[in-house]
């Protein structure tokens, strides 16, 4: 086994967070596929959903889509939290080709799907989906295509995977960095565009 192969197998789970229509759902068919229960008490669907991402992430090497997974493994460093987003005039198309909609009906379909996301995990968790704090990677599917969001998934796979067993108090932007030869200038705005 190769030393990339052995530091990723570190890794217990991707969490794919997506915005309707990004091509978040295809990029996790394409790393995996994963399915969770349904309960009409939303408390219940809440502490079974909650212990079967978990108990997922636990079993190792599997990718879950949505169902605030990047809440629920926050604290898991070796789970690797993803958020796919797209310009929504890009994603009209998309989901017109996949749902065989117009383009009006598309529109209000992502809007309602992203709202109805959004308040989930505000209601549940408190938290938003924009939040980029949540997650390792945020990757726009407007340029680059979904095999090289892929393989951008997969690079930083690997990488944070190789940081695992360094102490938390070692970790951020700074580390390893040198001290900066002066006091760095702030930039200020000339007071005739303020």
């Amino acid at each position: 086994m190769s030393e990339d192969h052995r530091a990723i197998s570190q890794m217990r789970a991707i969490t794919i967070s997506r915005e309707y229509g990004s091509g978040g759902g295809e990029i996790a068919k394409r790393l995996a596929k994963a399915t969770a229960p349904f309960t009409a008490n939303p408390r219940v669907y809440r502490d079974a959903l909650e212990r079967v991402v978990t108990a997922v992430a636990s079993a190792g090497n599997v990718v879950i889509v949505g169902r605030g997974a990047q809440v629920i493994l926050a604290h898991q460093r070796d789970v690797l939290h993803v958020r796919i987003v797209a310009p929504l005039e890009q994603r009209i198309p998309y989901v017109m080709r996949r749902e065989g909609l117009d383009q009006d009906t598309a529109r209000r379909r992502i809007q309602s799907k992203d709202r109805d996301r959004d308040r989930y995990l505000q209601r549940e968790y408190h938290r938003h989906p924009e939040d980029p704090h949540l997650y390792d990677l945020v990757l726009n599917t407007n340029i680059i295509e979904l095999d090289g969001i892929v393989d951008l998934i997969c690079l930083g796979l690997e990488h944070k995977s190789r940081r695992l067993s360094i102490p938390d108090l070692e970790l951020g932007p700074g580390m390893g960095l040198p001290r900066y030869p002066t006091q760095p200038g702030d930039f200020r705005l000339p007071e005739s565009t303020r």
